[in-house]
């Protein structure tokens, strides 16, 4: 095998993220599955309604699962149905994003669900040219000062395995929430990062 030296280098970019991904939802129950269904959709409307009265496109609105199941009574008698309707939306003007949260909640009703909320960089592909070459500064000194320690001198690189992983996607709200907002939801964007690992193997020669 050709002498070399193999090191992994790492790197990692951060900005304020520009979107924040919205799980909401309602909720409904009635005597008959129809029923339950039409309110929990009336309901979801009305969310869908408000939010794009709020400024999100509707492509940027997509529609989630849907739930029906029915409910008993203690001592298993069927008393009616429940039904869940889901919807996705991307919010992408952070300064709104809590009062339009708010004011969709409200609109929903008792039915509404908020499920989760969630930032991330709508333009990742920067970061991520950012991080990697900040992996592969990483690497490259590495690779050096192994080299400089063993007598050597660096050589070509041989081969390059990347492996990138964006961050943690920053969670904000997590389980179901049926109420009505009075005031603004608290937003909190902190900093989308994502980070690279670079394995890279280097040949390596006498010194000149």
């Amino acid at each position: 095998m050709k002498r070399g030296i193999t090191v992994t280098g790492t790197g990692t970019a951060s900005a304020a993220p520009d979107l924040l991904r919205l799980d909401v939802g309602a909720e409904a129950v009635g005597r008959t599955p129809e029923q339950a269904l039409s309110e929990a959709s009336q309901a979801l409307d009305r969310i869908r309604a408000a939010l794009q009265a709020g400024g999100v496109a509707a492509a940027d609105l997509a529609s989630g699962t849907m739930s029906l199941w029915p409910r008993y009574e203690d001592k298993g008698k069927l008393s009616g149905y429940a039904a869940e309707l889901r919807m996705a939306a991307k919010l992408r003007d952070l300064g709104n994003a809590g009062e339009l949260i708010s004011q969709a909640v409200a609109a929903g009703g008792t039915p509404a669900r908020l499920h989760g909320m969630s930032f991330e960089h709508s333009e990742p592909s920067g970061l991520l040219a950012q991080a990697r070459a900040a992996a592969w500064r990483d690497a490259e000194a590495a690779a050096t000062q192994l080299a400089e320690l063993a007598g050597r001198r660096l050589g070509l690189v041989l081969s390059v395995v990347e492996s990138p992983g964006v961050g943690p996607v920053l969670p904000v709200l997590r389980g179901a929430v049926s109420a009505l907002a009075a005031e603004s939801v608290p937003i909190e964007p902190g900093l989308a990062e994502v980070s690279v690992r670079v394995e890279v193997r280097y040949g390596i020669a006498d010194p000149t």
